[in-house]
């Protein structure tokens, strides 16, 4: 490295999650210039505090003394400066599932259950350890409960989180019970239901996909998301899905449709922390 050059790793040293005002740390940069037979070397020690307010990038530059040091004692009056700079960028902790494996992202929680998250769940990112990073869900039937998942070594070990999703409003849905159709906006859908179990009238919350559903294994070659299911209403077993009949449920038997509504929904949040919207069942 010749003098006055300046030369940038790009390279991340952590993330590190705060509660506070000033997240505080303390650094040691180690400095070597290596020579033919005795290396040159500096070293210093300092705390920084970052302003976790503050969302402008926030710099912190050192002066490093080098010296030639011949076995453990430095040599000589000649030394060389190098200047370090390391950057800090506060960012929103909040993150989301990514959309893999048909839209499932198995993980553990605290109780060592592997569980299945649906795509852009909410959640908030805690600290990376021993090759996993550790997380508190915010939304759907596991809210609250800390989770983890291995980091993603297809891409250097990153995280598997996503940080650019963006939730869309609730979504209002009909479904028509003489017409046989589930209606969203100006689009219908041909669907069925259970003359045994009829549906009554009324206004029912639609949650968030609570687990992969087996049911829809048989559709996974016309529909990628068959096994997503939107449950109807916050108790029993009634559920918005695609198929070819149903037990209870309204099932969309337009199957290869099943992806756009279901991508429809996905994105879609009430505010309530476990529904996409609403469903109004009509005549």
């Amino acid at each position: 490295m010749r003098a006055r050059k300046t030369v940038e790793f790009n390279q991340v040293i952590g993330d590190f999650p705060s509660d506070q005002k000033t997240f505080s740390a303390k650094i040691k940069i180690n400095v070597t210039e290596k020579d033919i037979l005795f290396n040159d070397v500096g070293m210093i020690e300092k705390t920084i505090n970052v302003d976790t307010d503050d969302v402008k990038t926030q710099n912190f530059t050192y002066n490093i003394e080098l010296r030639e040091n011949r076995f453990g004692k430095t040599w000589g009056k000649s030394a060389a400066i190098f200047e370090v700079t390391i950057e800090a960028l506060v960012t929103e902790t909040i993150r989301y599932i990514p959309d893999v494996n048909n839209g499932w992202l198995k993980v553990k929680i605290t109780n060592g259950e592997i569980v299945s998250l649906p795509a852009f769940l909410k959640v908030q990112s805690g600290y990376i350890e021993s090759g996993r990073e550790y997380f508190t869900i915010l939304e759907g039937q596991y809210k609250g409960q800390k989770a983890s998942v291995s980091l993603d070594n297809a891409n250097n070990g990153n995280s598997r989180l996503l940080a650019d999703v963006k939730h869309e409003p609730l979504i209002h849905l009909r479904y028509s019970i003489s017409q046989k159709k589930l209606i969203i906006g100006n689009k219908k859908y041909k669907a069925t239901d259970h003359a045994e179990t009829p549906w009554k009238k009324g206004r029912y919350d639609i949650e968030l996909p609570d687990y992969p559903h087996l049911g829809g294994e048989y559709y996974e070659n016309r529909s990628f998301r068959a096994k997503s299911w939107f449950r109807v209403g916050h108790d029993g077993e009634r559920y918005l899905h695609t198929g070819s009949h149903s037990l209870g449920c309204i099932t969309i038997t337009e199957i290869e449709k099943w992806n756009e509504i279901y991508n429809k929904l996905i994105k879609a949040r009430k505010g309530d922390f476990l529904s996409v919207g609403v469903l109004e069942v009509v005549d």
